[in-house]
């Protein structure tokens, strides 16, 4: 067998898990609203910032060769958009695996 730098000791190894599922209550699914809520309200404002720094470089080099504001804000506005696209997934990314005390928030393979 082959040694992978990049996998855990165990990726190889199958391990039979008993699956308790729990039923979807307003309780448990506030939970995980809040938990991912709090962390995408600092991942938008993040990518305000990041996109205002952005947007005042693309603004000022293009201002610089005399683009119009229109021009500036044309440009502008996708970069802002591709910014607050990449920055969107981290809080998702952060609470996927998060122990919620009573549960897990997992992903599970799916036999088909």
């Amino acid at each position: 067998m082959e040694n992978n730098l990049y996998s855990s000791p165990g990726a190889n190894l199958e391990k039979e898990v008993e699956l308790r599922v729990l039923p979807v209550t307003w309780r448990r699914a506030t939970r995980v609203w809040w938990s991912y809520l709090w962390r995408n309200l600092i991942a938008i404002v993040a990518t305000a910032v990041l996109a205002g720094i952005a947007g005042a470089i693309i603004g000022g080099i293009l201002g610089a060769f005399g683009a119009s504001p229109k021009t500036i804000q044309i440009v502008g506005m996708p970069v802002g958009m591709i910014i607050g696209l990449a920055i969107s997934i981290i809080p998702m990314k952060m609470i996927l695996g998060k122990n919620f005390g009573e549960y897990s928030l997992v992903l599970i393979k799916n036999d088909s």
